[in-house]
């Protein structure tokens, strides 16, 4: 199965095709204020031509948690291109992304610690099942990391084998001042990319579904700017 991967939560964005189980093409790029004007040409070199063209058979794009716009964006095109295509189409969270790339082996307990704002985190745990998937254990919250910490601990009964996100590298110090024989993963392994967003929709066929064109919503979490400045709830965070 040939699968065009979109992940644009971050700083650096990032398409990727996958064929047959294996990445064949994968592009980064700088998304902070330019997303808007690169991504679909993006896409398009990735492909080395139009998008119609390319006998792709499912989209993946990464929901977030992670950049309000960034992910707004990234969603909004593999909506079109999915409706367009007719193609069924996946949302990957940034945490399963993440968690996809760790070298670990199934039952690790993972907590995914995502950078938000001010003094709080989006974390989400999750444990690794036997095909290298997180399964997540509750909805990712905003929280402060104390609070992530406990909330981590009470999902899995017991602490976290391994933190892994960008927030988890930044406050690793505080981290082990409450767990004291905290693992971390690799800085580089910090941040959700195309290629897993991509491997993780192929390990789950069953979430490549066709009317997710019309359904799928991205993992905001917390309240955009706008409704954080007027005090309004536009449904955005289901």
């Amino acid at each position: 199965m040939k699968i065009l991967a979109i992940e644009t939560s971050g700083e650096v964005a990032g398409v990727a095709l996958l064929n047959d189980g294996e990445i064949v093409a994968e592009r980064s790029f700088t998304a902070r204020m330019t997303l808007n004007q690169r991504l679909a040409p993006e896409i398009v070199e990735l492909l080395g031509g139009p998008v119609a063209d390319a006998g792709l058979r499912a989209i993946a794009v990464g929901i977030g948690p992670g950049s309000f716009t960034g992910v707004r964006m990234g969603v909004a095109v593999a909506k079109a291109l999915a409706h367009g295509l007719e193609l069924p189409l996946a949302g990957v969270s940034a945490p399963e992304a993440i968690v996809a790339a760790l070298d670990v082996g199934p039952g690790t307990g993972v907590c995914v610690l995502q950078e938000a704002r001010a003094d709080e985190v989006y974390a989400t745990t999750l444990v690794v099942e036997d095909d290298g998937i997180g399964r997540e254990l509750a909805s990712t919250r905003v929280l402060t990391l104390p609070r992530a910490l406990r909330n981590a601990e009470e999902l899995l009964e017991c602490p976290p084998d391994l933190f892994a996100g960008d927030a988890a590298s930044d406050l690793a110090e505080r981290i082990t001042t409450a767990f004291a024989d905290a693992r971390f993963a690799d800085d580089d392994l910090a941040r959700p990319t195309a290629a897993e967003t991509a491997r993780v929709a192929a390990a789950r066929p069953d979430r490549l579904q066709r009317d997710a064109a019309f359904s799928l919503t991205p993992r905001y979490v917390r309240a955009s700017q706008a409704e954080r400045q007027f005090g309004v709830d536009l449904g955005l965070r289901g």
